[in-house]
């Protein structure tokens, strides 16, 4: 069976060859990055990640302004093979700092733990590549988000993935990582105003299918909970699904169905479930009170569940209840909860690919997956018409 071999390893292996045999001698002017990159149809990343390789081995050195050339030292470099793994500390300080770290980093909103699928997708495909992966997590705050991204782009990183915390928040850091070329990709959520890679689930077709999966049981009064209408595109594309199936059902959508949950004034310290109970609150104050609602996400709808049962309301029969995202905790529910689920995997993989392909490969490109309705126990017929 055939070695598969790292696409950076294949260009690490052909010029040591070339300098073993004598093709390429001491002093000899290696192409350039991108010529490097046609001939063996690889990512920029890639060829810098085999330049760095061959550098800390010793067998080529880069001369700012002037190129990459076989060094002095390459008497006999099969003495010394390189299969990716040489130290970086080897090469020399001054021309190391010339080239990108091969990492890519990988910035979410939340915990690793909540985001280990994206994780996994993203390294298992930079493991491929010979690149390692970091992760940060900028908690949901903005500022948080904008020194993450620009202390990477300081440390040369080869690339940055990033699940916004807002499609319209840091369009200036994000701008700025266009104009220098650091080569970066969107998930879940673009910044508007920019056209920068995306890999997203279709929100508006996932949102049509919990609000169609309700109307068809026979609900009629249908909330959309969420933090904030504009957090985030994929947000507002999920209320467009839901308008849209109330609309072809013949439910023309009523504004007050839109409950907005702002984040209470006391902030963090405030006990969750006091949240959860006066959104619970802004929900049944509605006349006539609804007799479903489509959550924006499996947290929502958890803690949305969580206060009507405490309260003595009945999921499903008094009120259905959906998620989104079916994370692993919504079969393990007190009810168990319908939603909708995200490929986190393929969306993590997807991102990477994009973040190493070549810069005219990865320009505006846009990649929408599909999701898959999870039908549980916290949704059926509902008692009142």
């Amino acid at each position: 069976m055939k070695e598969h071999k790292p696409r950076y390893q294949i260009i690490i292996d052909y010029y040591t060859d070339r300098i073993a045999n004598g093709e390429l001698r001491a002093g000899d002017k290696l192409p350039i990055g991108p010529e490097i990159a046609e001939q063996f149809g690889v990512s920029a990343i890639t060829v810098t990640h085999a330049m760095r390789e061959l550098e800390a081995g010793g067998l080529i050195k880069r001369i700012k302004k002037k190129g990459t050339f076989v060094t002095e030292r390459a008497n006999d470099p099969a003495e010394t093979p390189l299969t990716g793994t040489a130290a970086a500390s080897e090469a020399p300080a001054a021309s190391a700092s010339t080239l990108p770290m091969p990492v890519i980093s990988l910035v979410m909103p939340f915990s690793e733990t909540i985001g280990y699928e994206i994780f996994r997708g993203v390294e298992e495909e930079c493991a491929a590549q010979g690149l390692y992966v970091t992760f940060h997590n900028s908690k949901y705050d903005d500022g948080v988000e904008r020194s993450i991204i620009q202390k990477l782009a300081k440390d040369r990183v080869s690339g940055i993935i990033v699940y916004p915390v807002s499609s319209y928040k840091n369009i200036d850091v994000f701008g700025r990582l266009a104009i220098e070329g650091i080569p970066f990709t969107l998930i879940d959520r673009n910044i508007e105003g920019l056209d920068a890679p995306l890999v997203v689930s279709n929100n508006v077709e996932a949102g049509r299918s919990l609000a169609s999966h309700l109307i068809g049981l026979g609900h009629r009064r249908l909330a959309f909970v969420c933090q904030s209408w504009k957090e985030a595109v994929s947000v507002s594309d999920r209320y467009k699904g839901y308008c849209n199936a109330l609309i072809e059902a013949g439910i023309p959508p009523k504004p007050e169905w839109l409950v907005n949950w702002e984040v209470l004034q006391d902030g963090a310290d405030a006990d969750a479930s006091i949240q959860y109970d006066r959104l619970l609150d802004r929900l049944l104050a509605i006349s006539p009170a609804p007799t479903a609602a489509v959550a924006v996400n499996d947290f929502t709808a958890t803690g949305l569940l969580k206060s009507a049962l405490q309260r003595g309301i009945a999921v499903p029969e008094q009120l259905s209840i959906t998620g989104f995202d079916n994370h692993s905790f919504t079969e393990h529910l007190e009810v168990p909860l319908t939603t909708v689920e995200q490929n986190f995997y393929r969306i993590g993989r997807e991102a990477a690919k994009l973040v190493l392909a070549p810069a005219q490969d990865r320009n505006g490109a846009k990649l929408i997956l599909g999701t898959t309705l999870i039908v549980r126990q916290s949704t059926s017929k509902p008692n009142t018409p």
